[in-house]
């Protein structure tokens, strides 16, 4: 059995491998990478002879893995990371190492996917967003905060703001908030949604016909329905790549 891995700053997913696919997915939330659930949950697993993993938690993640899988496993886990090309996908970076492994990830699983111009989102602490062309490389992408950072440093720098997002449950009708802190979190979604949107735009003038969106990531259902393009979920890119790497035979 192959075990996949995606370690964020959202908490920890992980799926068996079955007939080439992640299988069915568990989930610890973020709080509990720093208890003793995620071991624990883990531990009940059978023997694994394979462990892939897509590290975006950081070196003290990698390292607390790292001895855990030796010791109840026996295993050294491989921690993928992004390359210069795999799959036919061509990376844009110059530094191919630099480009975050959910990212590439979640590229190498929609190329599969779709071999189609593409616009990659994926919706977590950070809100990312990734252009392929149709011929499979890399056109690069924008990285910014993603809707609770957004909120988070509007209630930093605003305390007017803060203290009337307290007041109320976020509240909305149709697309915007009718209080403030549905304000504000409409304001957030609204400028995320606005952002695929443009960046689709940019990638149709490029290629001459419009390109296949994708969203995933744990706040992806909350951005789709503000999104003008023809968007699709696809929550688990990041556990589907691993599931190609995994196939191909190398982290």
């Amino acid at each position: 059995m192959t075990l996949l891995v995606d370690a964020g700053a959202v908490g920890l997913r992980w799926a068996r491998l079955e007939a080439g696919r992640p299988g069915a997915v568990a989930v610890a939330a973020a709080r509990e990478l720093e208890t003793e659930a995620w071991p624990a949950r883990l531990g009940e697993l059978p023997a694994v002879p394979r462990v892939l993993v897509a590290n975006t938690a950081g070196p003290a993640f990698e390292a607390r893995f790292r001895a855990f899988s030796a010791q109840t496993w026996g295993v050294e886990p491989e921690f993928a990371a992004a390359a210069a090309e795999q799959l036919g996908l061509r990376n844009a970076y110059r530094r191919p190492g630099a480009l975050g492994v959910d990212r590439w990830l979640a590229m190498l699983a929609a190329w599969h996917r779709e071999r189609a111009p593409l616009v990659v989102a994926t919706a977590g602490t950070a809100f990312t967003v990734d252009l392929v062309d149709g011929g499979g490389r890399h056109r690069g992408g924008v990285l910014v905060p993603g809707e609770r950072l957004m909120r988070e440093a509007l209630h930093a720098q605003t305390s007017g703001v803060a203290a009337a997002s307290l007041l109320d449950a976020a509240a909305v009708e149709g697309a915007f908030g009718v209080n403030t802190a549905g304000a504000v979190q409409q304001g957030a979604r609204l400028a995320l949604a606005a952002l695929i949107d443009r960046v689709a735009e940019r990638l149709a003038e490029a290629e001459g016909r419009a390109p296949r969106v994708l969203l995933a990531g744990g706040a992806a259902e909350d951005v789709a329905p503000l999104v003008r393009s023809a968007a699709r979920l696809a929550p688990e890119l990041v556990l589907e790549g691993l599931a190609l790497v995994a196939a191909e035979g190398r982290a």
